[in-house]
């Protein structure tokens, strides 16, 4: 078993960014802390949104560390101001980093129909694919709205993980994977205490079972 992270901007959150997603910006100093806490566990990090910091400040500091990440990209704000350039990606990349989708427009996958679901993805795996040269077929839920409908198409598309915003341990080839967020104002303390903590059996089995009313048809038995 092991832990993933979710993490988003890094850095005091730029003007244009809303009231609602500045709680999910951290400072430089704590990125670097976690870093540190991923080189000497098994903890795995993952950063949604393309925002800028992601070559700005993720970068850096993960090659020092000598550590790789996972970046999930709306693809729709690729090369607009304050979000990475299809440059950055391929830097990513060429970094060794993995590259994921998070849809095109960072819609709520919820409130549309399968069909839009599909076409989303579809178009941000697509043009992701185009720039870094190879296919891109990992994808994180945009806002973590997920329920059995988006999985079902997810996996009909040929998906092979799906990142959420379920909490708690996770299988490392399972094909949903749990993430565990990290917001502004959590400690380093707090961080530690996601990371080290032991599920208990009765917690993993009520877990999955949240999962799997979620999941539908979707195959669950590496979740």
């Amino acid at each position: 078993m092991s832990v993933c992270l979710m993490l988003h901007g890094l850095g005091p959150p730029p003007a244009h960014i809303p009231e609602e997603e500045k709680p999910y910006w951290i400072s430089e100093a704590m990125f670097a802390e976690i870093v540190s806490l991923a080189r000497d566990t098994e903890v795995h990090i993952t950063i949604d949104d393309g925002n800028a910091t992601d070559i700005e400040i993720a970068l850096p500091a993960l090659l020092t560390a000598g550590i790789k990440a996972s970046f999930f990209i709306p693809s729709d704000r690729i090369g607009t101001p304050h979000y990475v350039s299809e440059d950055g990606i391929r830097m990513l990349r060429k970094a060794g980093m993995e590259i994921g989708s998070h849809g095109c427009a960072h819609v709520r996958w919820t409130e549309v129909p399968d069909e839009a679901i599909a076409a989303d993805v579809i178009r941000s795996t697509e043009r992701l694919s185009s720039i870094i040269g190879e296919p891109v077929r990992k994808v994180a839920i945009p806002f973590g709205a997920c329920d059995r409908r988006i999985l079902r198409v997810l996996h009909a598309l040929g998906i092979t993980q799906v990142y959420t915003s379920f909490s708690g341990h996770c299988m490392p080839n399972g094909w949903i994977v749990r993430r565990n967020c990290i917001k502004s104002g959590m400690t380093l303390a707090d961080i530690e205490t996601t990371i080290t903590k032991k599920d208990s059996l009765a917690c993993t089995a009520l877990t999955f079972l949240r999962t799997w009313r979620h999941a539908g048809r979707a195959a669950l038995w590496n979740a």
